[in-house]
């Protein structure tokens, strides 16, 4: 048999799908069973960990980043100058930032 579109003696490969449909005849009859399945179906089976993971994601999703109602009520009390700033406070955790991001 040739191929259409390249006009390649196609032998050689339906001689391989023969030998490979015989193999899996052969197979099913050494291991006395008679059960066939097609070979185009493919089915995954996921643990009961993956389905958690996945509501576990879903969940956090559903969670905004950052919570905007807070950072609103802070702007406003540093605005009315209600909110306490430690500028030495606020320098260490900077510095001590940068050591960590650094390393």
């Amino acid at each position: 048999m040739t191929n259409p579109i390249n006009n390649i003696n196609r032998t050689a490969t339906d001689a391989l799908s023969n030998s490979n449909a015989k193999t899996k005849a052969t197979v099913s009859a050494e291991t006395g069973t008679t059960k066939t399945r097609p070979s185009s179906e493919d089915t995954v089976s996921l643990s009961a960990e993956s389905s958690q993971i996945k509501s576990l994601q879903q969940q956090l999703d559903a969670v905004p980043e950052v919570d905007i109602e807070k950072v609103d009520a802070i702007k406003r009390e540093i605005a009315k100058g209600n909110y306490p700033l430690d500028p030495e406070r606020i320098a260490e955790n900077l510095i001590s930032l940068e050591k960590a991001l650094s390393q």
